[in-house]
């Protein structure tokens, strides 16, 4: 996703488009409606480079220990290494829909940023924390997993499973990770 906008369809982030009939959207529809997601929501849009994330990767962790998973919450990431940011976009993974409001994190208003130890087979994820008490857990993958798209067992069946193929934007997000937090540290 870390290329920049293309003229989208303004269907695209219809999630009535993937009807029944419809084939599995591939990793790049996936991506073009996620782009358009963020793209609503953020003034330019375009300097940002985006993945999509999840807390997902704390559920595996959480039930050894003994706690019940967290609801998962996917979001999609923007962003930017100058002026370092990033924005967290969250969004439902059915409907493929804005799911609340965008938050922007800097080093103006950054109250933490941290990495997250692996778990199991996850590479494990990041804490980011703005000053206004707005904090997200998440997980960036090289392939996300999404939901089934909303209807009953027999209209998903056609459909298949729905999936972000992201490797190379994961890799560039981690660096920038390490550079984010390393900045955030107290002096």
């Amino acid at each position: 996703m870390n290329s920049k906008p293309v003229p989208v369809n303004p269907d695209a982030t219809n999630p009535e488009s993937d009807t029944d009939a419809a084939p599995p959207l591939s990793s790049e529809e996936l991506k073009a409606r996620l782009r358009a997601v963020f793209d609503h929501q953020i003034p330019n849009y375009g300097d940002y480079n985006l993945v999509c994330g999840s807390n997902s990767f704390e559920g595996a962790g959480a039930a050894a220990r003994g706690w019940a998973p967290p609801r998962r919450r996917s979001f999609v990431i923007g962003y930017r290494w100058h002026p370092a940011e990033i924005i967290v976009a969250p969004f439902d993974e059915k409907s493929l829909a804005a799911a609340g409001v965008p938050v922007a994190i800097n080093m103006t208003n950054l109250s933490h940023a941290l990495r997250l130890p692996a778990v199991k087979s996850s590479l494990g994820g990041y804490e980011v924390a703005a000053s206004t008490g707005k904090a997200f857990r998440f997980g960036v993958e090289n392939s996300m997993r999404l939901a089934s798209p909303p209807g009953g067992p027999a209209q998903r069946a056609g459909r298949g499973a729905r999936s972000i193929e992201q490797a190379d934007d994961a890799a560039d997000f981690h660096e920038f990770m390490a550079d984010f937090i390393r900045r955030g540290l107290p002096l």
